[in-house]
């Protein structure tokens, strides 16, 4: 069910846009004010005071290291009525100031968005963490309600839990990629291994966020710094064990540097069946991410007045994916007979009723 009202975003940066992009697409009503960023002229209000007036739930989408000012400004002019959301990607310190700013008086609630601007371009699934405050369980309610309208899971945990979890993960993955561009990585990753993938997701995510944001989830998560220095301390004795199995038998070695539940011999075709079933299932996710682009391009054409058929497109498209095939090593008609039912499934989506593509 929609949360009523308008939605008020307090800082139009990269989150906030983005944020802002998915509440249009699901109908919401919304004003945001940023004293630097640009707000659409419908959207914007012209201070944190007109902010508060416009809106019933507002979002405070600011740096961490803002997040108290700008709180605390707001506070003077919020009433009963409002509920207030962070959305910043640590948890303790947020929820500790909105207790304390905040207290009995005001509904609040912390919560962290684990997507951004471009996991919704590329309509990879949406997830957010809500951590209440026991003081105000309906905040919490109302949090979810507005996430799971704007297509994301949603899952509960303490302030506590959430930041310890995003130590030993969110801050890991950047602090590695962190590392790795820093001993020279470059840009081309083309020839790096099937193994490499996930880093470079990593990287990639590194390299589009925010300076603030990398800081912020290494110095603002208490939990951050004691395990980078485990994981330091970690990669050392993994060094060190492998300087001390030089001279081993490569039996000796396999037991000592050996991975967790990997060291086992899978039969032949099970281990391929478990790489199939795998693989199949990122092929359905892409199918999904691919009806989810395909609507959206529906909705941009409408609001353009541009007919959804093209088929001029659809026939560049086609011959496009079968030199791609034939480049790949694939028969070209049998790639171009399986993107003719994908094309077919992304008309379904738009609501098309006869044959043409995005």
């Amino acid at each position: 069910m929609a949360v009523a009202g308008t939605i008020g975003i307090l800082g139009y940066g990269r989150f906030g846009q983005a944020l802002a992009g998915l509440l249009n697409t699901h109908g919401y009503r919304w004003c945001a004010h940023d004293p630097i960023a640009a707000v659409p002229a419908a959207n914007a209000v012209a201070s944190p005071e007109a902010l508060v007036a416009c809106a019933d739930v507002l979002i405070i989408a600011v740096p961490v290291s803002r997040f108290e000012p700008a709180l605390r400004g707001l506070r003077q002019h919020l009433l009963p009525r409002h509920t207030v959301i962070d959305v910043a990607s640590v948890k303790q310190g947020p929820c500790a100031v909105m207790d304390a700013v905040l207290g009995d008086a005001i509904a609040h609630v912390g919560a962290h968005p684990l997507f951004g601007p471009l996991s919704i371009a590329r309509a990879e699934p949406l997830r957010t963490v809500i951590c209440p405050s026991p003081r105000h369980p309906r905040a919490a309610d109302i949090a979810e309600a507005l996430f799971t309208t704007l297509g994301s899971e949603v899952a509960r945990q303490t302030p506590e839990a959430h930041d310890r979890f995003m130590a030993l993960t969110h801050a890991m993955a950047f602090f590695i990629a962190k590392g790795l561009l820093d001993l020279g990585l470059g840009d081309d990753l083309r020839w790096s291994p099937p193994s490499f993938a996930a880093l470079a997701a990593s990287i990639a995510a590194v390299r589009a966020d925010a300076g603030h944001l990398f800081r912020a989830i290494q110095n603002d998560n208490p939990y951050a710094a004691q395990t980078r220095r485990q994981f330091i301390e970690a990669l050392q004795q993994i060094d060190a064990r492998i300087a001390d199995t030089v001279a081993d038998t490569p039996a000796q070695q396999a037991a000592l540097l050996a991975i967790p539940d990997l060291g086992r011999q899978s039969p032949a075709l099970r281990e391929v069946r478990e790489h199939i079933d795998e693989l199949d299932r990122e092929l359905i996710d892409l199918l999904r991410r691919r009806r989810e682009l395909s609507t959206r391009a529906a909705a941009a054409k409408h609001a353009l007045g541009a007919p959804v058929l093209d088929p001029a497109r659809e026939t560049d498209l086609m011959r496009e994916r079968a030199q791609w095939a034939e480049a790949a090593g694939l028969d070209a008609d049998t790639v171009q007979h399986l993107f003719r039912e994908i094309l077919g499934m992304s008309r379904r989506a738009q609501g098309a009723d006869r044959d043409g593509a995005r």
